[in-house]
């Protein structure tokens, strides 16, 4: 499903060119859970955004179902966002002044669901993250948790095929993180691929595979664990 050849991103200034990733290859397959794990600073937001079509990358290549999306155009790269692939962010991005229907609602707009069929997705979903009797309540009348699972709420609802998480936990207790772990395992089981950031040892060790990255490189070194949880 997804398959990156000797991909390779650099950043550049006047003064200096930063290489957040250096030929990196990797395989995920449909249906799997993956956790990318490393330092901060490492590489692995940028090569989640890579992967979401959020970034481009310098070079190497990026096939999806087996196509290429090297060189496609912002329009291209944009269709297959929208169709497949999901985002959860560590800081939820809700917006304040909406209810929490119509926060979930809006990208289905955007994508041209008609009223119905926006309905519909709207209520799936707010059923599969158990806030259905939340839905007319606002983000700032939420715990972190429970806007978190808003925003998972949102990502799934265009049913993506591919969902991509920046530290979905980042901002939560053990309680609020570990319901959020169960809520994504139960998306994976439904089918829908899942790529993981994090920087908590615990909630990696639950994905399929962990992937490591270092200095913009795949690792095959041991697992990278933060040094207070090392200590511990």
């Amino acid at each position: 499903m997804i398959n990156i050849l000797n991909l390779s991103k650099s950043y550049r200034t006047e003064l200096i060119e930063t290489h957040a990733l250096k030929n990196i290859s990797l395989q995920v397959s449909e249906g799997e859970f993956v956790a990318l794990t490393g330092p901060s600073g490492s590489g692995k937001s940028t090569l989640l955004n890579v992967l979401g079509t959020l970034e481009n990358f310098d070079q190497g290549d990026y096939l999806l179902d087996g196509k290429s999306l090297k060189g496609l155009s912002d329009t291209d790269l944009s269709k297959i966002r929208n169709e497949k692939i999901g985002f959860i962010f560590q800081g939820f991005n809700l917006i304040k002044d909406y209810s929490i229907s119509d926060n979930i609602e809006l990208p289905l707009r955007y994508r041209g669901f008609s009223a119905a069929e926006r309905k519909r997705r709207v209520e799936r979903v707010l059923d599969l993250v158990g806030l259905a009797a939340r839905r007319d309540y606002y983000p700032s009348q939420l715990s972190g948790g429970q806007q978190q699972r808003v925003a998972i709420a949102r990502a799934i609802a265009g049913e993506p095929r591919i969902l991509l998480a920046d530290e979905p936990t980042g901002n939560l207790d053990s309680l609020m993180a570990r319901q959020v772990m169960e809520l994504l395992a139960e998306i994976n089981k439904q089918g829908c691929t899942i790529l993981m950031v994090t920087h908590d040892p615990d909630q990696a060790r639950r994905a399929d595979r962990q992937v490591q990255i270092i200095d913009g490189h795949l690792s095959d070194s041991v697992m990278y664990e933060p040094l207070s949880q090392a200590i511990a």
